[in-house]
C-alpha cells in the first residue's frame, strides 16, 4: 500500500514538472531555482528515484548528456542539428531500459518530458547545459537519499 502511495506521488511530480516544461516549451526558459532547492521538485524527485532508480542508471544517462554538451560547446551553431538528433536517439534508448525493467516508469516519464519533442526543447547549447543541470541536481539529490 505505502509503495503505491509512493508511485503515485510520483506520477504526480513528474506530471507537475511535464508542465513546467511544457509551459517552457525550451530547457533555457525554466526557472532552475525553484526546481534545483532543497525540497524542491528535483528533490522530491530523487527521493522517489532513490528507490526505485540505480545509481548507475542514473550516472548512464548523466554521462550521455554530459557528453553530448560537451560536444556542443566545441560546434558551430549551424551545426547542433547532430545534437539535437542525438538528443532524440537517447529516448528509444531510455524505452528500451523502461522495456527491461531496468528504470521505472516515473524515470522514463521524467526524461521523456526533457527531451521531447527535440526541435522544440532544443534550439541551442543553452538549452542541452539546463538539461545537465537538472540532472546534476537530480544525481545529486539521488545520492543523498541514499540512491541505491
Amino acid at each position: 500500500m505505502e509503495q503505491r502511495q509512493s508511485q503515485n506521488d510520483a506520477q504526480e511530480l513528474v506530471a507537475d514538472f511535464t508542465q513546467l516544461v511544457n509551459q517552457a516549451k525550451q530547457l533555457r526558459n525554466l526557472k532552475i531555482d525553484d526546481l534545483v532547492l532543497p525540497q524542491g521538485t528535483l528533490d522530491q524527485l530523487a527521493k522517489h528515484f532513490s528507490k526505485s532508480l540505480k545509481a548507475t542508471q542514473l550516472r548512464r544517462v548523466f554521462h550521455d548528456i554530459k557528453r553530448l554538451e560537451q560536444t556542443a560547446r566545441r560546434i558551430r551553431s549551424e551545426e547542433f542539428s547532430h545534437i539535437r538528433t542525438q538528443l532524440a536517439l537517447t529516448l528509444p534508448e531510455l524505452a528500451y531500459a523502461y522495456g527491461r525493467e531496468v528504470i521505472p516508469k516515473e524515470f522514463y516519464d521524467f526524461m521523456r518530458s526533457l527531451l521531447h519533442p527535440p526541435n522544440e526543447r532544443f534550439q541551442g547549447k543553452e538549452d542541452v547545459q539546463r538539461l545537465v543541470e537538472i540532472l546534476t541536481a537530480l544525481l545529486a539529490y539521488h545520492k543523498f537519499h541514499g540512491g541505491r
